[in-house]
């Protein structure tokens, strides 16, 4: 049987991703960087675990053996990301890999955001590396309201430091993990790279903050904060400046231009059905918000 080696295992992509392949009985080799995560993967469901970094060569080589496809799931905004890519890419030629699979992001040609240069630059190495590759791009995933779930549910306020106005498109993580899973898992989907966006159309923040109203039963308001003022919240504590630095220019994009990217047929067609609607999204998301012991 084939396994799929997930790079970056440990975090929300890298578990989802494990957990519909699993779904769908592929053996999966997850790699962390510490112990702790390791084993944690392993109660998750992976069939073995392995520890490595990027800057560890050996460590690579070593979690690179036996594999048919590396699904590869960089640290989110390190500046790292281009090394760290090539070194992935590089150490599955040396072990004979079959094929590289690539979670990148929507809008890589969009070079005001700094860190999407790094994306591009490591999807064009795996697209020149000789072997056959694959490049999801997702767009911004629907869960990430939760970090703010508290202030919406209180306070009724959507809050984010870009324009309420402008257009953002919107990713379910279960219908990105679901679609992920059966293009490494079924023959026939080398070489293409697929845009992922559940929502039929972008959806700026009124229409995000109408939604949640009629989910949760109250006014809610899509309110925007200054940027400063945004990325001194609690949330962002502890975070490397330089992994700001490349987070401000995203919020400093969408506010111009917003994030419109992608097109929900291509997950559609992934999927073998409708993706996920955002108000689908957010009735379950408050539910299960809802069924949590206090």
């Amino acid at each position: 049987m084939s396994t799929v080696l997930i790079t970056g295992a440990n975090g929300m992509t890298g578990r989802a991703v494990l957990g519909a392949l699993r779904a769908r009985g592929v053996r999966v080799r997850a790699m962390a960087s510490r112990a702790a995560s390791a084993a944690a993967r392993c109660e998750a469901g992976a069939d073995e675990t392995v520890i490595a970094r990027f800057d560890d060569a050996r460590a690579l080589a070593t979690a690179m053996q036996g594999i048919d496809t590396v699904f590869h799931v960089p640290p989110r905004m390190k500046p790292e990301e281009v090394d760290n890519g090539l070194a992935v890419i590089v150490a599955a030629r040396a072990a004979g890999v079959r094929r590289i699979a690539l979670h990148s992001g929507i809008n890589s040609q969009v070079q005001a955001i700094r860190f999407h240069t790094h994306k591009r630059l490591v999807e064009e190495a795996a697209i020149t590396s000789r072997l056959p590759w694959i490049v999801f791009q997702p767009t911004n995933y629907m869960q990430n309201v939760a970090w703010q779930w508290a202030r919406l549910v209180e306070r009724g306020e959507l809050l984010f430091p870009y324009s309420a106005d402008v257009p953002v498109s919107w990713l379910d993580l279960s219908d990105y993990a679901e679609g992920v899973a059966r293009a490494l898992a079924e023959p026939g989907f080398d070489y293409g790279t697929y845009e992922m966006a559940s929502a039929a159309e972008p959806l700026n923040r009124h229409q995000l903050a109408a939604i949640w109203a009629r989910v949760l039963g109250r006014e809610v308001r899509a309110v925007t904060m200054p940027l400063d003022a945004y990325m001194a919240l609690p949330h962002w504590a502890g975070r490397d400046p330089r992994e700001m630095a490349l987070l401000r220019t995203m919020f400093e994009e969408f506010d111009r231009h917003g994030a419109p990217g992608g097109n929900a047929r291509v997950l559609a067609m992934l999927l073998g059905r409708e993706p996920t609607s955002y108000e689908v999204f957010a009735r379950r998301f408050a539910q299960a918000r809802r069924a949590l012991p206090a």
